[in-house]
């Protein structure tokens, strides 16, 4: 970013890690981030769809499988897509508008099941969230008894204490 396309809003960001800035300073098209803008883009205006396109690069192809939630999208995408081509093939529709069918249906099913995952992901999270606030509450209190058990038992040996003192030098 040059000095001629700071904000006018806020501090001027820096090149240091250890200076930090604020969403707030910047308007949301002027944000920072980690990626640089693709070449031959304006900041302050929209990304079109062939700048979008060209931060694709041919290994995010070879890793696509690793996401969560991907793999079972496109397996159910691929085998609900084939059985509704299939089925609208021997239906009597022509292959190519069974094609378009099988696709159609496939990408449909694919994005539903990714985001059925997804869901399912974020429910999961959820509870183990959940999960460890119930266990990190139960320690809290499990501590808070075991030192009130070990004041009372302290207590009651001073107690005792103090009782075997008295009886010590008192005569009979």
């Amino acid at each position: 970013m040059s000095t001629s396309e700071l904000p006018s809003q806020g501090g001027t960001p820096s090149s240091s890690s250890s200076s930090t800035t604020s969403p707030a300073q910047f308007p949301p098209q002027q944000l920072p981030s980690s990626q640089p803008a693709p070449p031959g883009s304006q900041p302050g205006r929209q990304p079109t769809l062939t700048e979008a396109l060209t931060t694709i690069k041919p290994s995010d192809f070879l890793t696509i499988h690793q996401a969560p939630c991907v793999r079972p999208g496109l397996l159910t995408g691929i085998g609900v897509g084939a059985a509704v081509g299939a089925i609208r093939w021997i239906m009597g529709l022509p292959i190519p508008r069974a094609a378009n069918w099988a696709v159609g249906t496939g990408l449909a099913a694919a994005a539903g099941r990714y985001e059925y995952c997804q869901f399912q992901r974020r429910q999961e999270r959820e509870k183990v969230r959940r999960v460890v606030q119930v266990y990190a509450e139960r320690q809290a209190k499990e501590k808070k008894e075991k030192e009130e058990r070990e004041r009372q038992e302290r207590e009651r040996r001073e107690r005792e204490e103090a009782e075997r003192r008295k009886r010590w030098w008192k005569f009979w």
